[in-house]
């Protein structure tokens, strides 16, 4: 049996999810994708100038983990640059920082789920059923 895939952690989700070669009509470019966890492990390295190790920490994944992240989205924008094909962002496994829930009983609070993901009925703490709420007060980072 796989381990579970680790949830990655990301601050934000992008603004603009689609870039295409200037000039070629969008029906009749290719495209390639880059995951909303793959952009942000990006934003964290690339542009803040994070290392490895501190990117690991903020999306709360191993180092390892963000090695291969990178080198799928570098992989994806040089493709995408070199043949002058479209970059989608979009999908992955993430939440977003600051998004949990929180049980009505014992406090109990825990990640929500991934983006599109359902809602728990139960708490993982004292199992009670349909009584967590969403709220985002709280930076995990």
């Amino acid at each position: 049996m796989a381990r579970p895939k680790k949830c990655r952690w990301v601050k934000m989700e992008p603004g603009v999810t689609f870039f295409k070669p200037q000039g070629i009509p969008l029906r009749s470019v290719e495209h390639t994708v880059i995951t909303i966890d793959e952009m942000e492990a990006m934003r964290l390295s690339d542009f803040l100038g994070l290392n490895q190790e501190e990117v690991a920490k903020q999306m709360q994944v191993s180092r390892p983990t963000v090695t291969r992240m990178l080198a799928r989205a570098h992989k994806a924008v040089a493709d995408a640059l070199a043949h002058g094909k479209a970059i989608r962002i979009e999908g992955g496994d993430y939440r977003l920082v600051g998004k949990f829930l929180e049980c009505r009983f014992c406090g109990h609070r825990e990640a929500a789920p991934p983006q599109g993901g359902e809602d728990p009925h139960t708490c993982s703490n004292c199992q009670k059923e349909d009584f967590c709420k969403l709220s985002g007060d709280q930076d995990h980072s």
